[in-house]
């Protein structure tokens, strides 16, 4: 898994590609909590070149977005592939999480 964090107008912009495995939790998990200890409460995950996410991940990016949105902010994923936005639908996730087609569109009311 590749994780590339950049910043855009204040909002951390975390581009995933890869596979959210058990491994790939791991480092998702890491640099994400560490993203909410450093203050930085408005992200957004660019997830087109994500193409598998297991369970771990799905837990990890339900507690970042609950500790953002406790803290005023928010985590809004972008591009979501079929295969992984079916997951999300199956689960319930896309009733909590904003999903966008563009970080443009994701980076609007923050």
């Amino acid at each position: 898994m590749e994780i590339i964090e950049r910043n855009e107008d204040g909002v951390a912009v975390f581009v995933l590609s890869g596979r959210v495995d058990s491994s790939g939790a791991v480092e998702l998990d890491d640099i994400l909590h560490r993203a909410v200890a450093e203050g930085k409460h408005n992200m957004i995950l660019e997830m087109s070149g994500v193409a598998y996410m297991n369970s771990a991940g799905l837990r990890i990016l339900a507690d970042v977005m609950s500790a953002n949105r406790e803290r005023g902010g928010d985590l809004r994923l972008v591009g979501l592939n079929d295969r992984v936005r079916r997951v999300f639908e199956i689960i319930g996730f896309d009733k909590f999480f904003r999903v966008y087609n563009t970080v443009l569109e994701a980076m609007e009311g923050f």
